[in-house]
C-alpha cells in the first residue's frame, strides 16, 4: 500500500446501514480529504455503501463484529499521513473545512482535538462540548480495539475552536435508548472484556500482552462490582465534564455513564457466571 505523502489526510469511517445520514458527512468531507475509507460493519441493508462508492470512499464491507474492530481495520487500509476520525451522523462544520488544511500544518502537534456539542435529536443542548480528540497522525496513535476506548497519541495534542457537527436523528441520552442501543451496546462490550486478549484488534499498541491483573479481578468480582463500578463511573464523568457543561446537564450525562457502567459489569457477570454454568 502507498503512503500519500506528506500532509494528506485520510478520513476514517466504520458504518452500519446509515443511509439517511451518510451523505450528509461524505458530502462536508468532499474536497477536504484525500481520501475517505469506509468500513461497512456486516452485509450492508440500504443504500449507504452505494452512497459511499458515489462519493468515492474506498469501501469495505467485514463481517460484523464492532465499530471498533472496523475503525482499526480502516486505520490500516488508510494511506494518508493524518487519520480523521467520523462518525456517520458527524460532519465538518465549514468553519473547520475551511481550516483543516492548516491544521495539519503544525510541525509540533501529533494530534488534535475539535468542539464537540450534544445533540438531542432536535438540537444541541450543550454550549460547547468536551474536546473531540479526532485527527491525528497516523504514525503517532496506539489504538487497542476495545469498545469505549479512544486513541491514544503521543503528544503533543492541539485544541482548536472549530466544530464537528454531530447530529443524530435521535436522542442518544433517554431511557428507550438505555433499553435497546446501549444495552446491545453493554453487551458487545462485555464480551470484549471476557475475551481472550490476543483476539482483540490493535493498531500501534503499545502496551500489555495480556489483561492487567485489575481487570482480571473486575471480572472475577463482577458481580460484587457493578454497583460499585456505577458509582465510580459517576463520579469520574462529573470530574471530567464539569468545565464543559452545566452542573445539569454535568450530572445527567454522568448518570447515563453510570448506568451504562453497571450494565457492562452485570453482562460480564452473566456471560461469566450465568452462562457459563449453563453450558
Amino acid at each position: 500500500m502507498t503512503p500519500l505523502g506528506g500532509g494528506t489526510i485520510s478520513a476514517c469511517l466504520a458504518v452500519r446501514n446509515e443511509e439517511t445520514v451518510i451523505e450528509r458527512c461524505l458530502r462536508s468531507l468532499k474536497g477536504s480529504v484525500d481520501e475517505i475509507v469506509l468500513v461497512h460493519d456486516g452485509e450492508c441493508e440500504d443504500a449507504t455503501v452505494e452512497i459511499a462508492a458515489q462519493y468515492g470512499c474506498r469501501v469495505f464491507v467485514q463481517p460484523p463484529l464492532s465499530p471498533e474492530h472496523q475503525r482499526v481495520f480502516a486505520y490500516r487500509q488508510a494511506r494518508g499521513e493524518w487519520l480523521l476520525r467520523m462518525d456517520a451522523d458527524e460532519f465538518l462544520s465549514d468553519e473547520l473545512r475551511s481550516n483543516l488544511r492548516e491544521v495539519v500544518k503544525d510541525p509540533a502537534a501529533n494530534g488534535h482535538t475539535f468542539v464537540w456539542p450534544m445533540w438531542n435529536g432536535e438540537r444541541y443542548v450543550t454550549q460547547s462540548g468536551a474536546p473531540r480528540l479526532a485527527l491525528f497522525r497516523r504514525d503517532r496513535i496506539h489504538v487497542l480495539g476495545l469498545p469505549e476506548s479512544w486513541e491514544s497519541v503521543d503528544p503533543p495534542i492541539r485544541h482548536w475552536p472549530y466544530l464537528i457537527e454531530h447530529r443524530p436523528t435521535y436522542n442518544n441520552f433517554t431511557l428507550a435508548m438505555i433499553g435497546t442501543k446501549w444495552r446491545r451496546r453493554a453487551l458487545t462490550h462485555a464480551r470484549s472484556l471476557v475475551s481472550d486478549f490476543a483476539e482483540l484488534p490493535k493498531f500501534n499498541y503499545r502496551g500489555p500482552e495480556d489483561w492487567p491483573l485489575r481487570r482480571r479481578v473486575a471480572n472475577r468480582l463482577s458481580p460484587l462490582l457493578i454497583l460499585p463500578a456505577a458509582v465510580t463511573r459517576f463520579l469520574i464523568a462529573l470530574s471530567q465534564h464539569h468545565s464543559h457543561y452545566t452542573w445539569r446537564e454535568n450530572v445527567r450525562f454522568a448518570a447515563y455513564e453510570a448506568i451504562y457502567a453497571a450494565m457492562v459489569q452485570a453482562y460480564v457477570a452473566k456471560l461469566l457466571y450465568v452462562d457459563r454454568d449453563r453450558t
